[in-house]
């Protein structure tokens, strides 16, 4: 870590908030609501993506960005589980029956690129940065350090309480937040790069966010939890068994 990365941290990090601010609060671009809301989404985590990726470069911690582990392809492989938890987020039954549907087609575009922008900039963040802090200063205790960051990345959809969010629903959302973190942390760890966990991150926001933000009904029903379950179930085996055998730090 180079000597000015302190410094640089405290300015990156108060430049986040200040975008995260603005996200929130936004200025009127549109007279919809929806679309000025993505929009000011757009803006804020598009800076920030784009200062986190300059202070990341700054740290030394490029490798972030571009280093591939050996067997890279096998490693996109072992990713499947998790990918499978990402796509379960989804509404499949909800929009087939018909509980559900999706109204606002037009903007659907604004919205994906809103969940690509946020899936970048967080995993930039807490995955490319902070992961990347947490391992120098926990020296030989990888595990701890993606608990740790886990821990953090979740704590952190707090602030979504000063956006008028519900307590109960926003503690709810703490604690699966802190287990797809720990998700995300592994696809990072095991491909030595964001870029498969900012897919992942990005297709659960989609799956997540779409009928909230693009229509209406209900989409979390019986269908919907027993899909999750059952992924949920299938990626956690597969992680517990690869940890068992400790190939999940290894550097091959």
């Amino acid at each position: 870590m180079k000597k000015y990365t302190v410094l640089t941290l405290i300015t990156g990090i108060a430049a986040c908030v200040a975008l995260c601010i603005f996200s929130i609060y936004g200025v009127d671009i549109s007279a919809d609501e929806t679309t000025n809301t993505l929009i000011n989404d757009c803006i804020g985590r598009g800076v920030a993506a784009v200062a986190i990726a300059v202070i990341i470069l700054l740290c030394g911690y490029k490798n972030a960005f571009i280093y591939k582990r050996e067997n890279y392809g096998k490693a996109l492989l072992w990713c499947i589980p998790c990918l499978l938890v990402s796509a379960a987020n989804f509404p499949f039954y909800a929009l087939i029956s018909g509980t559900a549907t999706i109204d606002r087609y037009s903007i659907l575009w604004l919205f994906i690129l809103d969940c690509i922008l946020i899936a970048i900039m967080e995993e930039m963040l807490f995955r490319g940065l902070l992961l990347s802090i947490l391992n120098e200063v926990i020296k030989n205790k990888p595990l701890v350090a993606v608990i740790a960051e886990s821990a953090i990345f979740a704590l952190c959809h707090l602030f979504n309480l000063l956006s008028g969010a519900a307590i109960g629903e926003t503690l709810l959302q703490v604690g699966y937040t802190f287990l797809t973190g720990l998700m995300f942390s592994f696809v990072y760890v095991k491909t030595g790069n964001i870029w498969a966990s900012v897919v992942l991150h990005a297709v659960f926001d989609v799956g997540g966010k779409i009928v909230y933000t693009l229509g209406s009904g209900t989409f979390q029903d019986t269908v919907f939890w027993v899909l999750t379950a059952v992924c949920a179930v299938i990626c956690t085996v597969h992680i517990v068994i690869t940890l068992y055998k400790k190939k999940l730090f290894e550097d091959k």
